[in-house]
């Protein structure tokens, strides 16, 4: 099944008007693309620069005992 404006985009989702040649957002158009297989749904990042999950926990403990340490020191020391 070949997508025939008007509609939205199979590409990108947004609305496409009657007569159009391309998608105005992405540029899909029939000899690129109007199939249901070209659906854009992100990307993916290759593991290596995938972000540690144990780096931004460590930070997040170590922010949160700075921070009660200061409360601490500003409500009990002065």
């Amino acid at each position: 099944m070949s997508f025939k404006p008007p509609g939205y985009c199979p590409n990108c989702g947004d609305y496409v008007e009657e007569g159009a040649a391309a998608c105005e957002s992405c540029g899909s158009c029939p000899e690129t693309g109007w199939n249901e297989d070209s659906i854009y749904d992100g990307i993916e990042l290759p593991e290596e620069f995938a972000p540690e999950k144990s780096d931004s926990r460590l930070l997040g403990t170590v922010i949160s005992i700075g921070l009660v340490a200061l409360l601490v020191y500003v409500f009990v020391f002065r």
